[in-house]
């Protein structure tokens, strides 16, 4: 590389071949020089990603360490090893919008740290995206079901948590200590399910509830780098989704989580249409989606 690296993208991968290719092809139309981004992989599952994809100038791999570790951990090991003045997240098997980084790096150093909307994607279908306004908050965190990913600098970023939804809490840590609110790019990251998909597995809703009360107990504790002033809005955040999380469990008409959370918004969208004079009103606050 011959110019400064502007971003480090930050892969952990595991059992990830398939996919993984797709998500590397979309950081290149991110927007910016070849040389102004770095990507560096890191294998959780022993894999040597290296051979099977295409040598770039800016393609790094952290070396190899344990195996089925966690996305956190893999995530750690990466940022070890960045250099770029922000870090910007994508999993192996997810994908960036073409612009992703020209759209939300601008706004990263304007404002200190963005995020970027969340699409999701069902077997390359768009099923929902959020969250639906220009600022992030703890608040609509919590409400909406979804993780979303920022552009920060490499002195925020991390460390991650070797748990589940680490990356919500992540999420939530910056947001916390950046006053609870943050801005929205244009642009989305694309959340990729499929039939294999973690949200589908067996005893998805009982790991994922045990994970935010843990997450809830830690940041009242003090024990996050959730500021104290803080403390109280940020455990909500897990409060409000362990209730999302037990209505998705109570129901049988969705198979997936995230078909759930499309139909629960497309429910509050249609009651807030007053049945006698045919106008929208609003079903909760600007920018917030029910949670309960």
């Amino acid at each position: 590389m011959t110019g400064a690296i502007a971003v480090s993208v930050i892969v952990p991968a595991y059992r990830a071949q398939a996919q993984i290719g797709r998500a590397i092809a979309s950081v290149a139309r991110c927007g910016l020089p070849a040389d102004a981004v770095e990507i560096i992989i890191a294998s959780d599952d022993g894999s040597d990603y290296a051979a099977i994809l295409p040598d770039g100038p800016g393609l790094r791999f952290a070396p190899p360490g344990p195996v089925a570790t966690g996305p956190g951990p893999a995530r750690n090991r990466a940022l070890a090893l960045a250099r770029g003045e922000f870090v910007a997240c994508l999993d192996a098997d997810d994908t960036w919008e073409a612009g992703y980084l020209a759209a939300l790096l601008p706004l990263a150093r304007a404002t200190g740290l963005c995020f970027s909307e969340t699409s999701v994607l069902q077997e390359g279908e768009g099923l929902l995206r959020l969250p639906g306004g220009a600022r992030l908050d703890l608040e609509t965190l919590g409400a909406c079901g979804a993780s979303f990913h920022a552009v920060l600098p490499r002195n925020m970023a991390g460390p991650f948590a070797a748990a589940p939804s680490q990356d919500v809490l992540h999420a939530v840590e910056v947001l916390a200590m950046t006053g609870g609110s943050a801005p929205v790019g244009p642009v989305a990251y694309e959340l990729h399910l499929s039939a294999e998909s973690v949200t589908r597995a067996p005893g998805f809703c009982e790991r994922v509830a045990e994970a935010y009360a843990v997450h809830a107990a830690r940041i009242r504790s003090g024990q996050t780098r959730v500021p104290a002033a803080m403390a109280e809005r940020a455990a909500q955040v897990f409060e409000a989704k362990q209730l999302l999380n037990a209505a998705f469990a109570a129901q049988d008409r969705h198979a997936t989580f995230y078909g759930f959370v499309a139909s629960r918004i497309e429910e509050r969208g249609r009651a807030a249409v007053s049945p006698s004079t045919g106008t929208l009103t609003p079903a909760f606050p600007a920018g917030h989606l029910p949670a309960g």
